[in-house]
């Protein structure tokens, strides 16, 4: 399924500067959060003790940024001083969406960063620090984003076929010593854009990813220069790829700027159709799953896991809510969760944020 902009979408990717400005950009009408009778006084207890963080916690960048921190410090900063971080209770807030405001009480991860997006709004909310962080394979989408761009794929096209270079088929046996996640590859074969794309989405081939660099620009450093330009003209300004397939932890990013960019991604629809594939064959013929267990249901209909363990797990989302009566889509990332091996705790704590929003 394609998703179509929705009125309040940039039409076109606006060129980013170091402090974006609201022209061209939909701003939320209206933002509340519920708090207690003497928010007054809490709020001027919760800003003396958070002044030193006051980037811990925020839900909106622009005129709104100050007055929701301030309520978002009585909400859920102070718990700072009180010990471990504990579960928060979820924080209730009004935004802007097609049809009308939405009131939701996303219920945000304790730790690491989270954003979401409703019906592709550009500035999304967002939850904990917005320091950026090791994207692990997240990166991949935009690597898939930026080849549609070069070379798009309509949604029922395999697109042009490209053959595997010798070169990344000797590497094979080393990104697997370094674990690397990899699809069975030999020199000459022959990959369609589509099945390229597949493997990289489904089943987060670093070797393919690499392969996608040469095949675009001959290499990883100008397809790199390419991820960055376009991550700039997205407006991801806290975002930085060093390599195509986010094994390098220099290739950071922040979940509201992968917000951003998977908004746009659903727009595309040679990639809206591929990333919600469930499962890849390889040329061994042999099935895997999509890495992401939320596909299918809950709502789900795309994504993309991460992990590695500077990055911990990570996960990038698109998933339908019916909310006031209404079907919207919701964007969402959780990021930085460093419990476990694998990609599962981001999993998880994506699972409680779209259940906190409501049923599909």
């Amino acid at each position: 399924m394609v998703y179509p902009m929705k009125p309040h979408d940039v039409a076109t990717p606006q060129a980013a500067t170091p402090k974006p400005t609201q022209a061209g950009t939909h701003v939320p009408t209206a933002l509340a959060l519920v708090a207690g009778a003497d928010a007054g006084a809490g709020l001027r207890v919760c800003a003396e003790r958070r002044a030193a963080h006051a980037g811990r916690r925020r839900l909106l960048r622009g005129p709104v940024a100050l007055v929701v921190g301030a309520l978002l410090a009585l909400v859920a900063g102070c718990a700072d001083d009180a010990g471990p971080a504990t579960r928060t209770a979820p924080v209730t807030a009004t935004v802007a969406a097609t049809g009308g405001d939405l009131t939701i009480q996303p219920d945000w991860p304790k730790d690491g960063q989270a954003a979401l997006s409703v019906d592709g709004v550009r500035t999304p909310l967002t939850s904990g620090t917005a320091k950026p962080t090791p994207t692990a394979s997240v990166a991949k989408v935009m690597t898939a984003y930026v080849f549609l761009k070069v070379k798009p794929l309509a949604a029922g096209s395999s697109g042009p076929s490209f053959t595997i270079s010798a070169e990344e088929a000797a590497r094979s046996a080393d990104r697997l010593r370094r674990s690397e996640s990899t699809t069975p590859i030999t020199a000459g074969e022959s990959f369609t854009q589509r099945r390229a794309l597949e493997a990289l989405m489904v089943v987060s081939a670093n070797n393919i990813a690499h392969e996608i660099a040469r095949w675009v620009d001959g290499g990883d450093a100008a397809f790199v220069a390419r991820m960055n330009r376009t991550a700039r003209e997205l407006g991801m300004t806290d975002t930085t790829y060093t390599d195509p397939s986010g094994f390098d932890p220099a290739t950071v990013s922040t979940a509201a700027d992968q917000v951003k960019l998977f908004g746009a991604a659903m727009r595309d629809p040679g990639f809206a159709s591929i990333a919600g594939v469930p499962s890849y064959t390889d040329s061994a013929r042999a099935t895997k799953p999509n890495g992401n267990s939320l596909l299918g249901r809950d709502g789900v209909v795309a994504g993309k896991t991460g992990f590695t363990t500077p990055a911990g797990a990570n996960l990038v989302f698109a998933a339908e809510r019916q909310l006031n009566g209404r079907k919207h889509l919701i964007i969402g990332a959780v990021m930085s969760q460093h419990r476990g091996k694998t990609a599962a705790a981001a999993i998880s704590e994506s699972e409680k944020l779209l259940t906190s929003l409501g049923k599909p």
